[in-house]
């Protein structure tokens, strides 16, 4: 096996034209760099250089290794520059399985931030249901997760992005957007729109109606926020969800009231505990909590996780 260092000092002389230049640029003794090249020599069993009028000329049997020799140095520093941009999280790809509602609302705006800082680095997303955005990651599937709630899947590290509060989105003519808050009597004749029990919302949501005395009467059951505000937006009846689909200033008709009591809505990040997470994975995590802090809703609902 050739050592690199010998064929960087030949290339080196080669280049220079003379022992004592190639020993100035490779910042080593004339007598390091004579004895290098009289080792590969030796390896080679070839003669790399000879002395013509006192020049030191490069052999035609060395001349024909040159082409050889730059193409592995190139190859070599573009093998350098991946690995410093891949520490520095300046390229590759981040896989991402998002629920349907932050991969529209908050993924998104991550994206663009980061892209602004990041334009080398690949996205590859996945929208999908909670169950099998959490399967994804734990099958190391994707990099990692965007999920509406925290995971009790083991082998799973999570960290919580931010929380929001569930919401009564309404159009902006309704009688309830009067409203500084809404609470399950205000919904007593509303068709309400929401997720259904099996979801950790809609499950909270039957739990405060219950505590208020309150009949929970879902006339539509969604498992898409989005489709909760397009029903809401064709004045179906009214939605109890979450408020990020509105941070995107599509819903600019619609406006959201805080639900009273407080359900938290808590927006978390997962990875798989079995794998090492690339480091520009790690690096849009940052850039999803920024954006979280950006999504701030007219009424301030939102609260960043530390």
């Amino acid at each position: 096996m050739l050592n690199v260092r010998y064929l960087a000092v030949f290339r080196a002389v080669a280049k220079a034209g003379s022992v004592s230049a190639a020993a100035r640029t490779l910042n080593v003794s004339q007598p390091a760099v004579t004895k290098t090249v009289r080792l590969l020599e030796e390896r080679l069993g070839l003669a790399l250089f000879s002395r013509i009028n006192g020049r030191l000329v490069i052999t035609p049997e060395a001349e024909q290794l040159m082409p050889e020799i730059e193409r592995l140095f190139g190859t070599l520093t573009v093998i350098k520059s991946l690995a410093d941009e891949a520490r520095e999280g300046l390229s590759g790809t981040i896989s991402i399985a998002s629920v349907t509602t932050l991969s529209m609302s908050l993924v998104a705006k991550a994206i663009e931030n980061f892209h602004r800082t990041h334009p080398r680095v690949r996205f590859d997303i996945q929208s999908l249901p909670t169950r099998l955005a959490v399967q994804y990651v734990a099958t190391n599937y994707v990099d990692l997760g965007v999920l509406d709630a925290p995971t009790a899947a083991l082998d799973m590290e999570t960290v919580e992005l931010c929380r929001s509060r569930v919401g009564c989105v309404l159009r902006r003519d309704h009688p309830l957007a009067k409203r500084s808050f809404v609470e399950p009597r205000h919904l007593v004749d509303e068709n309400v729109i929401s997720f259904s029990d099996e979801t950790t919302t809609g499950m909270l949501l039957r739990e405060a109606f219950h505590s208020s005395n309150i009949a929970y009467n879902v006339h539509l059951t969604v498992n898409h926020t989005m489709t909760a505000y397009t029903l809401v937006r064709r004045g179906v009846g009214v939605a109890l969800v979450d408020s990020f689909p509105l941070s995107s200033g599509d819903y600019t008709d619609l406006v959201i009231r805080p639900f009273s009591p407080t359900i938290e809505t808590r927006v978390c990040v997962v990875f798989s505990s079995t794998r090492a997470v690339p480091i520009v994975a790690r690096k849009f995590v940052h850039a999803l909590r920024q954006a979280a802090s950006e999504m701030i809703d007219e009424h301030g609902e939102m609260v960043v996780s530390p």
